[in-house]
C-alpha cells in the first residue's frame, strides 16, 4: 500500500467521485509508477464508466497536493523559458504561442489569469491594454509577479479566492495548462462563470488524453505528471464539463507540441523524478523539436496532438 511507504502527513489518499457526472463507477486504465523522493509510488488511471472521464483515484488529499511539487518547480520553468529564447525555433513556437493565446480584443477591459505563475502572460496583456489580475499558488512565482512586473497577484488556493470576487468583475478569464491541476475543476469553471460578465470569455489549454501518444508512451508520455495532474482530459470530456458549467459556444482546437513527442521518448526506461519540467536543456534539443513539428501539427488538425486549446462564451443573459 501506498501510505505504508511515506510518512504522515506526506500522502493520506482519498477517494472521489467523478468530478464531471458524479458517478462512482470506473474502469482502471493503468497504474502509473512514479518516484517520488526516492519512494516507488504508484497512482490509479481510471475512466468514469458514465461519461468517461480520465483521473487519478485514490488521490492525494488537498493538503498533501503540495509535497508533489518540487521546491524548484518555478525555476525549472523559468530555466526552460530561458535556455529556449537562445533558439530562433522556439522563439517562432512562443510567437504562435502568444498568438493563440491573445483573447478577443477589448479595449480596457478586465483580464483574469488563473496559475499565473511569474506573471509575464499579464504583463504582456497589459502592454495590450488590458487591466489584469491574476492568481497564482506559489508565493516564489507570485511575489516575481508582484515585484518584477508590478502586477496584482492573489496568492493562495484559486477556488476560495475567486468567490470572493464580486459577480460580473472580469472580461476574459485564462488558464493555461492549469485546470488539469486541480481538485474540483468543474467548481473552478463554475466560479469562473460567476466572475465573468455577460459576453466574457473563457481560455484554457490542458494536455488531450485522445492523442494516440498517450496509449502510445504509456507511463512516459510527458503530460501524464501523476500525481500533479488529477485529471486527463479528452475533447469531448473537456466540452461536456465546460458546457455544464454554463458556457455556450465551447470550441476546442487542438495545439502542436512537439516538446511534448521529444520529452517523452527522452523519458523511456529512466526514473520518474518529482520534477520532470524537462530530461535535458531544450537548446540540445530544437533539431529534434523541429523535426517532431510536422507529426504534431497534422495531429493537432484532428484534435489528437498532446495539448488543446479550448475558449467558450459566457452568453449575455
Amino acid at each position: 500500500m501506498i501510505n505504508d511507504l511515506l510518512p504522515e502527513p506526506l500522502l493520506r489518499l482519498e477517494h472521489t467521485v467523478c468530478n464531471l457526472c458524479g458517478a462512482d463507477g470506473t474502469e482502471l486504465l493503468r497504474m502509473a509508477r512514479v518516484l517520488h523522493y526516492g519512494r516507488a509510488m504508484e497512482f490509479g488511471i481510471v475512466r468514469c464508466l458514465s461519461c468517461q472521464l480520465v483521473y487519478i483515484n485514490p488521490r492525494p488529499a488537498a493538503e498533501c497536493l503540495g509535497e508533489f511539487y518540487p521546491k524548484t518547480y518555478q525555476e525549472d520553468i523559468l530555466k526552460f523559458l530561458e535556455d529556449g529564447r537562445r533558439s530562433r525555433i522556439f522563439r517562432l513556437g512562443m510567437r504562435m504561442i502568444r498568438k493563440r493565446r491573445v483573447p478577443p480584443s477589448m479595449k480596457g477591459g478586465h483580464l483574469l489569469d488563473i496559475g499565473c505563475s511569474n506573471g509575464m502572460y499579464l504583463a504582456a496583456a497589459r502592454d495590450e491594454g488590458w487591466n489584469v489580475r491574476g492568481i497564482e499558488m506559489d508565493q516564489a512565482a507570485a511575489e516575481v509577479a508582484r515585484i518584477h512586473f508590478g502586477l496584482t497577484v492573489d496568492c493562495g488556493d484559486a477556488k476560495p479566492i475567486l468567490s470572493q470576487y464580486p459577480v460580473s468583475s472580469f472580461d476574459v478569464v485564462t488558464l493555461w495548462h492549469v485546470l488539469e491541476h486541480f481538485p474540483d475543476p468543474s467548481g473552478i469553471l463554475l466560479e469562473i462563470f460567476r466572475v465573468l460578465k455577460p459576453g466574457g470569455r473563457l481560455m484554457l489549454e490542458v494536455p488531450n488524453f485522445a492523442s494516440p501518444l498517450a496509449t502510445l508512451f504509456g507511463d512516459y508520455w510527458f503530460p501524464l505528471e501523476p500525481p500533479r495532474h488529477l485529471y486527463q482530459f479528452t475533447p469531448s470530456s473537456l466540452k461536456a464539463m465546460i458546457h455544464k458549467s454554463g458556457f455556450r459556444d465551447v470550441k476546442i482546437q487542438g495545439v502542436p507540441s512537439p516538446e511534448g513527442i521529444i520529452w517523452s521518448v527522452q523519458s523511456i526506461g529512466k526514473p520518474k523524478e518529482e520534477a520532470g519540467i524537462h530530461t535535458e536543456p531544450l537548446r540540445a534539443n530544437m533539431f529534434k523539436m523541429a523535426a517532431a513539428f510536422p507529426a504534431s501539427w497534422l495531429m493537432a488538425l484532428v484534435n489528437r496532438s498532446d495539448h488543446m486549446y479550448a475558449s467558450a462564451a459566457k452568453t449575455a443573459g
